[in-house]
């Protein structure tokens, strides 16, 4: 299994690490060439609306969006998975506010809530929040909102799993796949 990991911007780096350390082979995706030889794409977090353009600048939009290629999204990456304003890539079933927590300023941490009874530390970088969750499955909630769903083979997460070292969610999605 090859796993790529959008690198036009975002916690790239990061990304990459958690699916070392889960000895997930994976490759920085930066073109049609590279992302056409990948089993499943991570699209980390960063600005959306910036994200969307360097996807199309790059070639990567109509292909991901004509894929069905697995998708795991982190904050900007949920973004574009679900239903918002913006155009998007729609691929799963849940809409999503991106500014909902607000801005830089307003970012936190905060102890999760998971399916399983466990227990997970989210970071918020300028999150957004899933505002209504459609057909996709509830998995992560911070206090009263659901911030982590999934749906087929896809995962949003309107946090950063990649800057903690609990590889869950990562595990979670590998094994979804």
């Amino acid at each position: 299994m090859l796993i790529g990991v959008l690198a036009l911007q975002g916690a790239v780096s990061e990304h990459c690490r958690a699916l070392n350390s889960l000895n997930i082979n994976n490759k920085e995706i930066r073109s049609l060439d590279e992302i056409k030889e990948i089993n499943g794409l991570i699209m980390p977090g960063g600005e959306s609306t910036t994200l969307r353009k360097l996807l199309i600048n790059a070639n990567l939009w109509e292909f991901i969006m004509d894929s069905n290629i697995p998708i795991m999204g982190t904050c900007a990456g949920a973004i574009l998975l679900g239903k918002s304003n913006d155009e998007t890539f729609q691929k799963m079933d849940f809409n999503i506010d991106r500014n909902y927590y607000g801005r830089q300023i307003n970012s936190f941490e905060e102890e999760l809530k998971l399916n399983n009874n466990g227990k997970f530390r989210g970071v918020f970088i300028r999150a957004p929040a899933i505002t209504d969750i459609g057909k996709a499955k509830p998995i992560a909630f911070c206090k009263d909102k659901i911030v982590g769903c999934t749906y087929g083979k896809h995962m949003a997460l309107t946090f950063h799993p990649e800057l903690t070292e609990n590889n869950y969610f990562h595990e979670l999605w590998l094994k979804n796949i």
